[in-house]
């Protein structure tokens, strides 16, 4: 049995909308502090402080897609995450926190036609994800069309499509694409999205001080991340990754409320505890401006991981689909466009709706077919038990001192089939197909 966290789609809870805004893709900083008392962010081991000559980042252009939470019927939270990228090519070594974020927004995006690092610029969020470069909207139309999306006719300067096995939407104009999927989307709304940046929407950064005053401190470069206070933290933070040649600058800033900023001799004390800068940095700088901390660091020339060495791969970017059997035995799952993928690199599992904290132990399974690789109009067929069933668990149930660390599991009814991709033993979700009977 193999130990299975809760899937991307399971039913989203406010702190779960909190936590999981850009996707999920904002978890890394989130596990790292989950849990933590301190109003300290940890800022490194053995660092060595001193001013940085940090290159300049462009204005933060990307927040007119923003909708502020208010803004949008049935979001209950003050605030969310998101994720911005500047996709394009990278042939040289790069911050482990950097690269990290691909392999998740390549195993979310389906396939449009364009290929992944010819976007120039890529904003996920709660509501949708923001695709903009220069290609040819008619092309994308034909794409989505041959790969099981329905055109829905033109509503001003977007062409809509939309599926409806996993429910998806796309909205393409001149230069971009907005989809949201609701595997993938925490509250998917690609209205919202397009509301806001024609102005007919308040945006986050007018109606949050905050969020104005972090993303105009961090702007925008190669990649922009911004995670909402929650339970764990009382702090707002933004940070951004900027390169000048093969040389990278990691910006990580924190918002305090009043009178709850640490002191200079309490951030210096807590810096060798960790880090919140990537692993990779030699040389930070903090400066503390009123309730604003802002940790620089340089990452050298040729640290971090060569894009060749990055394990597991990235995954292909591929639209899935799936049509179920009428009696509910067995579903088939539909490579619809995108890159060829090897069946050796494919599985699958079952996977069930558990609360926080809970861990799904689940069996992966390797595809049933004699295939070598799955590409564009290939399907392969995955029977289904009759009753199935996983065992999950409470994390703090776990007794990592017996013969079976999870005796204590009870069975689940599953709730979504998931497909799994990952050349080796490290497998993420890529599709998952709701199953009769789930919520």
């Amino acid at each position: 049995m193999v130990p299975n966290t809760p899937a991307d789609d399971a039913s989203p809870t406010r702190r779960a909308f909190l936590r999981r805004g850009a996707g999920a893709v904002a978890a890394g900083f989130v596990a790292a502090t989950a849990g933590c008392t301190s109003a300290l962010p940890p800022l490194g081991s053995a660092q060595r402080f001193g001013r940085i000559d940090v290159p300049d980042a462009d204005p933060p252009r990307y927040r007119r897609w923003l909708p502020a939470p208010s803004a949008v019927d049935g979001v209950d939270a003050e605030g969310y995450a998101y994720l911005f990228r500047r996709p394009g090519a990278l042939d040289y070594p790069a911050p482990v926190r950097f690269t990290t974020p691909r392999k998740r927004l390549l195993s979310h995006l389906d396939h449009f036609g364009i290929g992944y690092a010819n976007y120039d610029r890529l904003l996920h969020t709660p509501f949708g994800t923001v695709l903009a470069g220069e290609f040819d909207a008619e092309a994308v139309g034909e794409t989505l069309t041959d790969s099981g999306y329905a055109a829905m006719g033109s509503d001003g300067d977007y062409d809509r499509f939309t599926r409806d096995d996993v429910p998806r939407r796309a909205a393409v104009g001149d230069g971009v694409v907005v989809w949201s999927s609701e595997r993938v989307h925490d509250h998917p709304r690609i209205d919202a999205l397009l509301d806001a940046r024609t102005g007919r929407r308040t945006r986050y950064h007018d109606a949050d001080a905050g969020v104005a005053r972090l993303t105009d401190t961090v702007g925008e470069s190669r990649m922009v991340e911004y995670v909402p206070p929650s339970d764990e933290r009382y702090w707002q933070k933004c940070e951004g990754f900027r390169f000048d040649g093969d040389t990278a600058y990691h910006v990580m800033t924190f918002l305090y409320p009043e009178g709850r900023t640490p002191s200079e001799s309490e951030l210096r004390d807590r810096a060798v505890d960790g880090t919140v800068l990537t692993r990779e940095v030699d040389h930070s700088d903090f400066r503390i401006d009123g309730r604003l901390v802002i940790v620089e660091g340089r990452i050298p020339p040729g640290e971090g991981i060569d894009p060749v060495d990055i394990t597991p791969p990235y995954p292909p970017q591929i639209t899935w689909g799936y049509a179920a059997d009428t009696d509910a035995s067995a579903v088939t799952v539909r490579h619809e466009a995108g890159d060829s993928v090897p069946t050796s690199a494919l599985g699958y599992t079952f996977d069930a709706d558990v609360p926080d904290g809970w861990l799904v132990l689940a069996e992966q399974r390797p595809l049933p077919t004699d295939g070598e690789t799955l590409a564009a109009g290939d399907a392969v067929t995955l029977s289904l038990p009759a009753t199935p069933t996983v065992e999950a668990i409470p994390h703090g149930d776990i007794d990592h001192e017996a013969a079976n660390p999870y005796a204590a599991a009870d069975p689940r009814p599953v709730a979504r089939l998931e497909l799994l991709y990952g050349p080796g033993e490290t497998r993420r979700p890529v599709f998952a197909v709701p199953l009769e009977g789930s919520s």
